[in-house]
């Protein structure tokens, strides 16, 4: 549903859907919730309320915000449009940016196979708007486009290229992310993206080595931060 009401929101600007990419969570962080949500239940038993709400209420309310967290985490997507891509949470009262293909740093464009979580590390944003993966991300997409800001400015179809581009994005896919790639290079040579469409397409897929010094190879047109 969310993806859907996104879609019909950009679809002036982005055109249709080509793919869908979502990072989905791993049985074990499924799991990992049930557990907590068992442990913490189980320590609210040790000292229950006086009547039989009071004593299961506090189970409840931790069992909600469990799925809250659940669903707010689980919403990451990567919609593949003719003309752009939507990127981020569709989980209730969130919003994905919207980035057309003229945003998108020409050769920056690189699927990451393994060791995502380097990312951090390997270009000093470990915390920031334009990164979305979570802990269980494995692989995903890189890419260089406009700030935050300007991604949600952008909306008209005919908005000049954005003046602030140079910030990193990063999502991550269940799926191999070279899957990612040849759908955003297929559709960008449809949109007449000729050269973003080659480049994207003949990057091979990128195991991140944490490193800063790789950056010019497995991350192009990402710069690093400096660290003081």
């Amino acid at each position: 549903m969310g993806v859907r009401a996104e879609v019909r929101r950009h679809r002036d600007v982005l055109g249709d859907v080509v793919a869908v990419h979502h990072d989905r969570p791993s049985a074990g962080t499924a799991l990992g919730f049930v557990l907590v949500w068992v442990v913490m239940s189980g320590l609210t038993f040790i000292f229950p309320g006086e009547t039989l709400v009071l004593a299961i209420a506090p189970s409840v309310g931790l069992f909600i915000i469990g799925v809250v967290i659940y669903v707010m985490l689980a919403g990451e997507r990567l919609v593949v449009c003719e003309r752009g891509v939507l990127l981020g949470s569709v989980a209730p009262f969130l919003r994905p940016y919207a980035i057309r293909y003229d945003q998108i740093v020409v050769g920056s464009v690189v699927p990451i196979s393994a060791k995502i979580t380097r990312y951090g590390k390997q270009t000093g944003l470990p915390v920031m708007t334009t990164v979305r993966i979570s802990w269980w991300s494995k692989r995903g997409v890189s890419f260089v486009g406009p700030s935050p800001a300007e991604a949600r400015r952008s909306l008209s179809a005919t908005a000049p290229p954005p003046q602030d581009v140079g910030l990193p994005w990063l999502i991550g896919t269940r799926a191999p992310a070279e899957q990612a790639t040849a759908d955003i290079a297929r559709a960008a040579q449809a949109a007449g993206f000729t050269e973003l469409a080659r480049q994207t397409a003949a990057a091979p897929p990128r195991v991140l080595s944490g490193n800063a010094v790789d950056n010019p190879v497995q991350l192009p047109g990402v710069t690093v931060l400096s660290r003081r």
